[in-house]
């Protein structure tokens, strides 16, 4: 593979990859910029005495740091010093003793192999996509926010690695390539077909999302055989599983081939959006993208279920009357195959979403992820470019337009998640990936929650649970599962993403923009039922932030964890103010 190179002193790809080690270690050393050298560094220390070096354009207090490459190794008198590309400064960071710790060699070349790719991955996107930096002349909608994420987890050493994908699928099948291409198609005796929907009947609605989607096969579609759509990667890849060849040669599925409209993948690969149906559809994908192959599970998507039911009370209608901004994409349908033993396979699930944008897909609903990314050019960020345009065209300085965003953004986004927590006990786990925000002329009116899997409840939802039968649910999460999961999707993962992006761009102090996050909370713990979680982002030293550099250098599957606390660590409390003496 040819891997592009990076201009301007600027890679976003190794920017993740430092950080995410920088976030996870102790060893290093910020060295401001002095009369000598008029450029800040980051000092690392290597094993014999030597070092590395990496230039610093913006130091962040909660790491969201951007660097001037490359970087370079200096001996122990630091009188020379030799330049180094990504591949040469990986490899000798991972001689440190505290990063390879006591991996086998072969843990560590595996690392090593899908960091390097995901390097090259992101360039060559980067560099495919020619108009890219285009996205900043413009209030974006759904699609292109989604399809704009470039550079991937700002925290992940390798956030665009996807084994086993080959270059060819990479191009069809992921976003970073603005890619969209047809449905797969099986009709399938419906004795084999299981699942639930809501709203319809699932006939009904699989009816449905055919008509729309590809009409021209409806005539496969019986009261006996059903069209059920796949992503034409996880299709092929079921063909050649034993339990659908069975099914195959008992003549109890056909695949159809591709057919249809074309269908986007959205900033997360597995989930599709087509701008002509009622549902997105979220496919299990046997994919490993950064720490977790792509699967789905039956809790997961009976989680959907349980959601969309919820929302058919009393009190959630309450509850979005105290928050019409706040709005949820409900998984109230979900389907999967059955092998001939009556059994679902759970790589053949797909989740149907209710497509909230399929009356109004033109509008600026952005998801968090790709607003916040460093751009690949070093210069501004989507949200900075949003902004600047706010400022443009309110005549503000663009410190007080900043300022305006971000309230925006805890009024209409972060408080109502809180509150909703606090006062109903409904969690959802709201990282950047899963907050769609609603702006009109650059400024947040809104929000949409995607992703039900990361729905749960606590206690202060028993009786709501109760009056709907589902007090015993799975995803009933203790005190330290709230505390640990939830300020950091949605503080650590999502809004200090913000606070960082806008400080990067020099339009206020990073700092000053946390401390009026800091206060919006304070107010709202004035207001709320449960103060709990409120009370440990305000008040605790540190929160839970999640590993991703140590989980994926040893080669953990997230997904399967028996404790995902074990990758977890703490981070410092950036709300944190101790008390006077």
């Amino acid at each position: 593979m040819s891997i592009p190179t990076p201009t301007a002193n600027v890679d976003v790809a190794a920017q993740c990859f430092l950080n995410a080690l920088l976030r996870e270690t102790h060893d290093w050393q910020y060295i401001p910029a002095t009369a000598d050298n008029s450029i800040a560094e980051i000092h690392i220390p290597l094993p014999a005495n030597g070092a590395l070096r990496i230039g610093v354009r913006y130091f962040s207090p909660t790491g969201h740091h951007h660097y001037h490459f490359p970087a370079r190794a200096i001996g122990a008198r630091a009188d020379r010093s030799e330049t180094l590309d990504f591949q040469r400064m990986t490899a000798l960071i991972l001689t440190k003793p505290n990063v390879r710790m006591n991996l086998p060699d072969d843990v560590i070349a595996r690392f090593t192999q899908r960091v390097y790719q995901s390097h090259a991955h992101t360039w060559q996107a980067i560099s495919l996509r020619h108009r890219w930096h285009e996205l900043r002349t413009h209030a974006l909608n759904f699609a292109e926010a989604e399809q704009a994420l470039l550079v991937g987890h700002a925290f992940h050493p390798a956030p665009k690695s996807h084994e086993p994908f080959s270059d060819a699928e990479a191009r069809r099948y992921l976003p970073d390539f603005a890619s969209r291409f047809p449905l797969r198609w099986f009709a399938v005796d419906k004795q084999y077909i299981a699942g639930e929907s809501l709203q319809l009947p699932l006939r009904a609605r699989l009816l449905r999302f055919a008509a729309q989607s590809a009409p021209g096969l409806l005539e496969h579609f019986t009261d006996r055989r059903w069209l059920i759509p796949m992503h034409p990667w996880q299709a092929q890849y079921l063909l050649a599983q034993p339990w659908c060849q069975a099914l195959e040669q008992r003549g109890m599925l056909a695949c159809l081939g591709e057919a249809g409209a074309a269908w986007l993948p959205t900033s997360s690969s597995r989930s599709l959006y087509c701008e002509c149906s009622d549902d997105m559809i979220k496919f299990s994908l046997s994919v490993r993208l950064t720490n977790s192959v792509r699967t789905l599970s039956v809790k997961e998507v009976k989680r959907g279920i349980r959601l969309a039911k919820m929302a058919q009370t009393p009190t959630w209608q309450t509850l979005q009357a105290q928050h019409p901004t706040l709005r949820v994409m409900q998984e109230d349908g979900w389907v999967a195959l059955r092998n001939l033993n009556g059994d679902i396979e759970e790589e053949s699930l797909m989740a149907l979403r209710v497509n909230l944008l399929h009356a109004t897909p033109d509008t600026q609903t952005n998801v968090l992820v790709s607003l916040t990314q460093a751009a690949p050019d070093g210069g501004d960020s989507l949200l900075a470019a949003a902004v600047r345009r706010l400022s443009q065209r309110l005549n503000l300085p663009l410190a007080q337009a900043a300022r305006c965003w971000v309230q925006a953004y805890c009024q209409r986004v972060l408080l109502p998640l809180f509150s909703a927590e606090a006062d109903y006990g409904l969690v959802l786990l709201a990282h950047q990936q899963n907050i769609l925000v609603e702006m009109h002329e650059d400024l947040p009116v809104g929000m949409l929650y995607r992703d039900c899997q990361g729905s749960a409840f606590t206690d202060t939802a028993h009786d709501w649970l109760a009056q709907q039968g589902e007090q015993e649910a799975e995803n009933r999460f203790t005190e330290n599962q709230l505390l640990r999961y939830f300020p950091y999707y949605l503080l650590v993962n999502s809004t200090l993403a913000v606070t960082a992006a806008l400080g990067a761009a020099g339009f206020a102090q990073e700092d000053a923009l946390i401390a009026q996050v800091r206060d919006a909370l304070i107010q709202l713990r004035l207001r709320v039922r449960n103060t709990r979680c409120l009370d440990y982002v305000l008040d605790s030293p540190s929160w839970n932030c999640k590993g991703n550099f140590f989980c994926y250098l040893n080669d953990c599957n997230e997904n399967t964890l028996a404790d995902p606390a074990t990758i977890y660590f703490d981070f410092a409390n950036p709300f944190y103010q101790e008390a006077d003496a």
